[in-house]
Order: structure tokens, then C-alpha cells, then sequence
């Protein structure tokens, strides 16, 4: 199975971004991330699509998960809320690969994403919506998942769990 890819969901700071990479290395196959997909495919400016139209962010994140799931085979990491709309909850139900929920409470994601400053995340600008968020997500996250890999534990652990997952 897992040759034929996989998708990396869960919130801000679960480790999608690090993770992917190491398990398509595993793996042996490409990795894509949505972001940044649109960004370089798209000419996309992420961060202010999401500040403007977030609407807008949501339908072509969506897209850009079909069309990336097109191509080759590949573990794809996904914006942490790709589940908070019909077109994203289709795209990834619609998906002929395993969808892998990288879950850990929210206090994780919280250090994690105020660790890693080279980022810009205008959604976790204020901790109690952000929180707000990663509740409201929990349900959307366990409804499109085929399995759920523990995400409070170090990336090479994460990774090692991902891949056995999906193996």
C-alpha cells in the first residue's frame, strides 16, 4: 500500500512538514506538500491568501491535493485545516491512499509552533483561537483518517510509526 503514497492531516505543530519528508525517503517517493505546491505550482502567497480570503485558501488547497494525488506517487502533507471544509473533507475521502491523522494534544502543537519562528502561521497569531481551532478539527481529522499515528513523540519515532502504518 504505502507505495501508493499516503496523506499526512493533523493541526499546526503535529510535524506534517518534518515528517513527510522522512517517511517519503523510507518510502522511496516523492513528497509534495500542499503549501508549498501552491506557492511554486500555483504562485500562490499562502500566508495572505489565508489572512484574505480564507474561503478562497480552502478551495484551492483542495484542488491542489487532487491534482498532487494526480501525479505520482507520493506521501503528501497537507495545511492542518484541509479538513475544516466539504472541499477538502471530499478531496481526502476521495483519496486512493491512506490518509494518516498525526494527532497529539494541543499544548504539543503550541511549543512546537512558537519554536519554529521561520514560519509564518497567521491562524496561531492568538493561542485561545488557535485552540478554538484545533477543537473545532478533531472530529474532521478522526472522520477522514484511516489511522492515527501519535504525534507527541520525537519525529523519528513519528516517522518510524507512519511508515509501519501504512506498510
Amino acid at each position: 500500500m504505502a507505495k501508493e503514497g499516503l496523506i499526512l492531516t493533523g493541526f499546526m505543530g503535529m510535524g506534517k512538514s518534518t515528517v513527510g519528508p522522512a517517511v517519503s525517503e523510507r518510502l522511496n517517493i516523492t513528497y509534495y506538500d500542499t503549501d508549498d505546491w501552491m506557492e511554486t505550482e500555483g504562485g500562490i502567497d499562502v500566508p495572505h491568501l489565508v489572512r484574505t480570503n480564507m474561503s478562497e485558501f480552502r478551495r484551492i488547497e483542495a484542488e491542489a491535493l487532487k491534482t498532487i494525488l494526480d501525479q505520482e506517487p507520493g506521501v503528501v502533507s497537507t495545511g492542518g485545516g484541509i479538513v475544516s471544509t466539504e472541499f477538502g473533507q471530499t478531496a481526502l475521502r476521495a483519496a486512493a491512499v491512506p490518509v494518516v491523522w498525526l494527532q497529539a494534544p494541543f499544548e504539543v502543537a503550541a511549543s512546537r509552533v512558537v519554536s519554529d519562528p521561520g514560519r509564518e502561521r497567521p491562524l496561531f497569531s492568538d493561542v485561545e483561537s488557535a485552540r478554538a481551532l484545533f477543537n473545532e478539527r478533531q472530529q474532521w481529522y478522526e472522520e477522514t483518517a484511516d489511522c492515527i499515528v501519535d504525534a507527541s513523540q520525537p519525529a523519528e519515532q513519528v516517522t518510524e510509526d507512519v511508515v509501519s502504518a501504512v506498510s
